[in-house]
């Protein structure tokens, strides 16, 4: 991680730049004048949270990363399944 982005609360997995809408301080809001440091609750809401084909949190990946298969290597499409590879154990007698 840069020394730099350690001010930040998420990170990428991939490349581990900073998310800079989440300053690991507190920040005033401009129309109540209150403190408070934003955070994302469920982690599974952040704009970057990836999940594989069957809905399993990966991780936080930003769209450059998930974009890149070497960076995302978990698989975006269906596993095989043994269940579907062509054969039926029913007859297709109607």
């Amino acid at each position: 991680m840069l020394e730099r982005d350690r001010d930040y609360l998420y990170h990428c997995n991939g490349c581990h730049k900073a998310d800079k809408n989440y300053p690991d301080k507190e920040i005033q809001d401009e129309d109540t004048g209150e403190y408070y440091t934003p955070r994302c609750s469920p982690l599974e809401y952040h704009e970057w949270a990836r999940n594989d084909a069957y809905g399993l949190f990966t991780g936080l990946y930003c769209h450059k990363c998930y974009d890149d298969p070497e960076k995302y290597t978990y698989r975006k499409d269906r596993y095989f399944d043994e269940g579907y590879a062509g054969e039926n154990l029913e007859s297709n007698d109607y």
